[in-house]
């Protein structure tokens, strides 16, 4: 459990569940930035904003987002290529997932069914992240999933918020900053700004899960992707990420334990 003062800061600082899953490459190959920004030039395509050298896509990887997007309107391929820079093996099944989803008339669902496998999972997101549109999300949520899955790999920085890294709570209030909606700095406070999902009731993709000793010590916090899996940032030394969270209230969750969800 994180001591009290790290609880009351909501700075997730400590032992998290296991099973989670850190980008291949992730530490060098991603830099903070606004979600979705990506620059083309020829055939490479810089992803994130970063110091000169931010790596490029090679022109196998952009041929396949390239691909991928044409094979669903509404894809931006340098998103795609962005995800293929977190984590080369992407490239492999963009286009499948792509021709998927546009084919399902429940997009945030076939998402979510991708979402079980590291592998997919990370495809999904990379997929929710490029939609312009996606009609069964809402904008809100839409956006807030999209800057966190732009932050992939980004590495935690206690207090951070954007700016070399971030903390939890700093990157879930980054994401909903980027949707027009404001939410309090700290995990703690932003639990109880609420709006708090009733016991039992469904965890939403974009609702914030929070982790902790209890709804009064909460210390840690991640946005919620479906399928059982969140995008955080963990604790010191970590990068931010997707990891598997429970949706149970007193779940286990390493030395802590599944508080709730809100959805702002």
């Amino acid at each position: 459990m994180a001591s009290p003062i790290i609880a009351a800061l909501g700075l997730c600082i400590g032992t998290l569940g296991g099973g989670a899953v850190l980008l291949a490459g992730a530490a060098t190959t991603l830099s903070v930035g606004a979600p979705g920004t990506a620059t083309a030039s020829g055939s490479t395509t810089a992803f994130g904003v970063g110091p000169p050298g931010t790596p490029a896509v090679s022109p196998a990887a952009q041929a396949a987002a390239e691909a991928a997007a044409a094979s669903c309107p509404g894809l931006d391929w340098t998103l795609l290529a962005g995800g293929v820079l977190v984590d080369p093996a992407l490239a492999a099944g963009l286009t499948s997932a792509a021709s998927d989803l546009c084919q399902s008339a429940n997009r945030a669902g076939t998402l979510v069914d991708l979402l079980p496998g590291p592998v997919e999972g990370e495809v999904a997101v990379v997929l929710s992240h490029a939609l312009n549109s996606e009609p069964t999300l809402s904008s809100t949520a839409a956006t807030a999933i999209s800057f966190a899955a732009a932050n992939l790999g980004a590495p935690y920085l206690w207090g951070g918020t954007g700016s070399g890294g971030f903390d939890c709570s700093g990157l879930t209030l980054r994401a909903y900053e980027a949707a027009g909606v404001h939410i309090p700095r700290v995990a703690q406070d932003q639990y109880d700004a609420g709006p708090i999902l009733a016991p039992g009731a469904a965890v939403e993709p974009g609702d914030l899960v929070f982790f902790g000793a209890g709804p009064r010590d909460v210390s840690h916090v991640g946005i919620y992707i479906g399928g059982g899996d969140m995008i955080d940032a963990p604790h010191t030394g970590a990068f931010v990420r997707i990891e598997p969270t429970p949706t149970t209230i007193g779940a286990p969750f390493g030395s802590d334990v599944y508080v709730g969800a809100t959805q702002p």
